[in-house]
Parts: structure tokens; C-alpha cells; sequence
């Protein structure tokens, strides 16, 4: 499987319009209406939107792109012709306008799918009943790390469905120097002292 994922941070503009002694925002994200198959008809639609935390990825015929627009988190999925996807695949990644390049290449395409990943974030419920778990059990509940982790505090960033959370494990890493430790090896047994949303995860991931 060739997978192709293009992470892109996208900073949001708000327009402000003076209007006497006060002002009023004009036409922000949060004020729109949901997203859909309606109201993103093509991948040209997609690409458009003014939206944070954006991932792409083209893999199995599938272009896939996960972001947040305004307060809410959106998959968006679309079948792509063989012929496509091989295109996109090969276009030269040194080249300085190779995103424009993506961009042009699949921006007709239909939009097959359009998902609300918002209610897939845990609850604080769900949090508060992963206080006192091991990194093993975590792992065994669908859990995955990330690689990323910080030794000051036992900060672990870890996966669960499209999402990324910040796990703090209570424990000492016994080491100083983050490149001799392995994260997973070594929280195996540490309990899970608090858990707090950070951001999108594996989100174009739907295999």
C-alpha cells in the first residue's frame, strides 16, 4: 500500500468590520453551517475552506482529508480513478509547487463522504475511567503511541480512534536522555495518572 500524508497547518483569518464606535466579526467558521456531501460537492470545495489541523492522504483509491472547521472535526472521503491516484503518487515532491500541482490534479473529483468526527472525542467520563490503567492495558484497548513524549512529567502521546490525546503516566523514566528510552517498553507497566485531549490523531486512516 502506497500512502501519501501530507500534514498542512492552515491559519485561520477572521475579516473584521468596523462599523461606528463598535465591531462585529463578518463570516467565521463557527458560524457556518455544517459540513456535507451538499455543501462539498468536489475536492476544488474541500481545499477551499478555511479550516485548522488539516490532514491529507491518497492510498487504495482513496483521497482522504481530515480537519477542523470552526468547532467541529470532518473526514472527508472520495473514490479516485487508478489513473488519478498514480498521478498524484508521482508528482515530484521537490518541486515548489508540487501542492498546487495535488491540488489541481484531483480538484474536480466528487466527494463521496463527509463524516463529523467530533462526537468520536472521549468524554470526560471516558477520561476519568482511564485513570489507574497500564500502558499494556491501554494498548490492548485500541491504544497506540504515537513516538512522541516528553521524560519531564511522563507526557505520552498516544492514538485512540482519529484522535490524539497527551496520557500522563505516573512514573520515572529513570533515564535523562529521551533517545536511549523506549516509551512503549517502558510504560508497559506504569498506570495512567490523567489523560487530556491535544488534537487530530490518525485521522485519515480508515482501514
Amino acid at each position: 500500500m502506497k500512502k501519501i500524508l501530507t500534514l498542512m497547518v492552515v491559519l485561520m483569518m477572521g475579516v473584521l468590520t468596523l462599523a461606528g464606535c463598535g465591531s462585529s466579526g463578518s463570516g467565521s467558521a463557527e458560524a457556518a453551517e455544517p459540513l456535507s456531501v451538499d455543501s462539498l460537492k468536489t475536492i476544488a470545495d474541500v481545499t477551499a475552506l478555511e479550516k485548522e489541523e488539516n490532514q491529507t492522504a491518497v492510498y487504495d483509491g482513496k483521497y482522504v482529508s481530515a480537519f477542523k472547521y470552526g468547532d467541529t472535526y470532518y473526514r472527508v472521503i472520495a473514490d479516485l480513478p487508478k489513473e488519478v491516484e498514480d498521478a498524484y503518487i508521482n508528482i515530484d515532491f521537490a518541486e515548489e509547487d508540487y501542492e498546487q500541482q495535488q491540488a489541481d490534479l484531483v480538484a474536480d473529483i466528487e466527494v463521496d463522504k463527509v463524516e463529523d468526527l467530533t462526537d468520536q472525542i472521549l468524554t470526560d467520563e471516558d477520561i476519568e475511567a482511564l485513570a489507574g490503567k497500564t500502558g499494556a492495558q491501554m494498548v490492548e484497548d485500541g491504544w497506540s503511541y504515537t513516538g512522541s513524549f516528553n521524560l519531564d512529567g511522563m507526557e505520552v502521546y498516544m492514538n485512540y480512534g482519529p484522535f490524539e490525546y497527551i496520557v500522563t503516566f505516573d512514573g520515572d523514566a529513570g533515564v535523562a536522555n529521551a533517545e536511549d528510552y523506549d516509551i512503549e517498553a517502558g510504560t508497559k507497566d506504569m498506570k495512567v495518572k490523567s489523560v487530556a485531549f491535544n488534537t487530530l490523531g490518525d485521522a485519515t486512516n480508515i482501514e
